[in-house]
């Protein structure tokens, strides 16, 4: 039994197989499964930060793990190995989406004759579930202030969860320029909240 049936049958991930071992299994199919159990969520994070709903997100997810599917043959060990070919992908189908919404972006108008009063209410007793979503948007808006290589490290730091060895590999930058720039980032973020006190 390999590690990875190993890790499969016990689903604690304790036989483990390396990231750069999953990508040239012999089998693909059992290596892209695991593969998926492990990053699916920490994708799935790193892009709803970049987009505006849970089912923009998941789709997303869904296309990025088709195309690291698709391009698993031609994979080939770089820095950060596996996880930052994945979040590399992610980030590409992340950008895109956003082109593509750009380009395809449509008004939607309230149908004719809707009334208000129809419309369903929000229960009494949502207030924060509602200040957590506006909080998140402040977040979004001052993480979408940073610039684009500080917002994809802070985005693939705390949605993603890579390290900062990972989010090098992704956006071609050393590990210390990396540290360095996430470092800047939370700076300027923590700055723009001490601006609003």
């Amino acid at each position: 039994m390999t590690g990875i049936e190993a890790a499969e049958l016990d689903g604690s991930g304790a036989a483990e197989e390396p990231e750069e071992d999953l990508a040239t299994a012999v089998r693909p199919s059992d290596a892209f499964a695991l593969l998926y159990r492990r990053h699916h969520l920490s994708v799935f994070r790193f892009l709803r930060a970049r987009t505006a709903s849970d089912d923009e997100a998941a789709e997303l997810t869904a296309v990025v793990f088709e195309r690291a599917f698709a391009a698993m043959g031609r994979y080939r060990p770089m820095g950060g190995g596996v996880i930052a070919w994945l979040f590399t992908i992610a980030r590409n189908a992340a950008l895109d989406a956003g082109r593509s919404k750009r380009r395809h972006r449509l008004v939607v108008e309230p149908a004719a004759g809707s009334d208000s009063e129809t419309e369903p209410r929000e229960p009494i007793g949502l207030e924060d579930a509602v200040m957590k979503r506006e909080q998140m948007a402040d977040l979004r808006a001052r993480v979408d202030r940073l610039s684009a290589v500080q917002r994809d490290a802070t985005v693939l730091r705390y949605a993603g969860g890579l390290t900062a060895r990972e989010i090098a590999g992704v956006i071609g930058k050393s590990e210390a320029a990396t540290q360095k720039l996430l470092s800047r980032a939370l700076a300027v973020l923590r700055e723009s909240y001490r601006d609003d006190a």
